[in-house]
């Protein structure tokens, strides 16, 4: 989770030098943290199933999900929960967001046929969910946003334990009791966007890998829910054919058959050529998203994530993301090769993945305010209105909110009150949702701007 609280800053750090300031860009954590009773939510969906990707290389992906950790550990068995899973939530300041888990695990029930549930008796819990400001969590891992830890169940109880004391994930044959440490203290969208990923970890595959195009189990966060593919990782690690503490070359001899039946479509497809993981990408890449680290430093790491992405053949993702993170580091300084790469890494993802995907969505985003500011508005209105209903589809409320306020700005611009006037309360609305309003600005705006649209009708 090292990039989320990255991404976001940046997002609003760009809408900033656009002018889209207060009432709907957050002051400061402190001021708009908290969920804020709203008229929008995003839907409680179940995804379709299955990936229309070769097997072979899901199996491969699987294999590099559970028997390997992100910084570099390797797992001498197969790790799940065997039995009936149980969720407490421990956190009275996390208590607002009990329906977006209540959400989710039904997706998993649902889409990965998994037995969980919450509790309210913290006794038969396999999984608590904590909650513990910011500067706290990253008082032990200073990159991290949210994590989990085997073998506990509160904050207090792991600040208690000495590191030497603490369970390893590695040292496990099977999962048990685990915490999930969750920030009370960021936007409502980290939030949501931490229990997805850290909940779904929490289930075994606890590898982030950069290399996929398509997860949440991928650091640069572009997902901010679970897609079908992580839900296929995680309806093949429970299947009936595996069980923990499993090695490798059985997993491996077992894996090919379980996706063969449970995604039928993933066979009879060629494999398609694609990079491998590159640690220079991965190094480079988290030493340019760490906020702690200078502006210097920050685009130096940026331009080797960018030449190790260049390097990598069929180029893929990992170049529209070093192209999209030196252009957020860049665009003060250097606004016009910062404006190329937000164009670069545009084309890229819609070619190589369509319109209608993320990234795509979030490359349109840098691609509309640099529109903007260079006074193109139909260009900038075109592509936020292209992107929103993404943004929408995945969940990404910080992303929806940005690009309704592009809207808004290229329609004031155009002359259309109106449809401006429409697109700022639906940026009010979803800026809500995400960022939470502490001091109640925001809802006091929407309600002027609610009183206005009759008039203008």
């Amino acid at each position: 989770m090292i990039a989320r609280l990255a991404a976001t800053a940046a997002i609003l750090a760009a809408l900033a030098g656009c002018g889209l300031a207060p009432p709907s860009q957050p002051a400061s954590r402190a001021v708009a943290t908290g969920p804020a009773a709203t008229d929008v939510a995003f839907p409680a969906e179940t995804l379709p199933r299955g990936v229309a990707r070769a097997n072979r290389q899901l199996a491969a992906d699987f294999l590099d999900l559970t028997f390997a950790l992100e910084r570099g550990e390797t797992l001498r068995g197969l790790l799940r929960h065997e039995g009936p899973i149980r969720v407490y939530l421990r956190s009275p300041e996390l208590a607002p967001y009990a329906g977006d888990i209540e959400n989710l695990l039904r997706r998993f029930r649902d889409e990965a046929r998994i037995d969980i549930r919450s509790t309210r008796d913290p006794s038969e819990a396999r999984i608590h969910i904590d909650g513990v400001p910011l500067a706290e969590l990253q008082r032990i891992d200073a990159g991290a946003a949210c994590f989990i830890v085997p073998g506990e169940t509160s904050w207090s109880g792991f600040r208690a334990r000495s590191g030497r004391d603490r369970l390893r994930w590695s040292s496990q044959r099977t999962l048990g009791v685990t915490a999930i440490f969750i920030p009370t203290d960021s936007f409502p969208q980290d939030i949501r966007d931490c229990l997805h990923e850290e909940l779904a970890q929490a289930l075994g595959p606890a590898n982030d890998l950069y290399r996929l195009p398509d997860s949440v189990f991928n650091d640069d966060n572009f997902h901010s829910i679970l897609t079908p593919f992580d839900m296929l990782m995680l309806r093949a690690l429970y299947d009936d054919a595996l069980r923990s503490g499993l090695p490798h070359s059985v997993v491996a001899g077992r894996i090919g058959p379980i996706l063969a039946r449970i995604n039928p479509q993933g066979e009879g497809i060629g494999e398609l050529p694609r990079a491998p993981a590159s640690a220079e990408f991965k190094r480079s890449i988290e030493e340019a998203l760490t906020r702690r680290h200078g502006a210097a430093r920050r685009i130096a790491a940026a331009n080797r994530a960018l030449a190790a992405a260049q390097r990598l053949q069929p180029a893929d993702h990992r170049l529209g993301v070093a192209l999209i993170t030196r252009g957020r580091l860049t665009r003060d300084q250097a606004p016009e090769r910062a404006a190329a790469d937000f164009r670069a890494a545009y084309r890229l993802f819609r070619d190589r993945y369509g319109p209608d995907d993320i990234r795509t969505a979030q490359a349109a985003l840098h691609v509309a305010l640099t529109a903007l500011e260079q006074a193109d508005f139909d260009a900038a209105d075109r592509l936020a209105t292209q992107a929103i209903p993404v943004a929408r589809r995945g969940h990404n409320a910080v992303l929806l909110s940005s690009l309704l306020a592009i809207r808004a700005a290229a329609l004031t611009a155009t002359g259309d009150r109106t449809g401006a006037r429409q697109a700022q309360l639906d940026h009010l609305r979803w800026a809500r949702y995400a960022y939470g309003d502490g001091n109640g600005t925001r809802a006091r705006e929407q309600a002027r701007l609610e009183a206005l649209l009759p008039q203008m009708n």
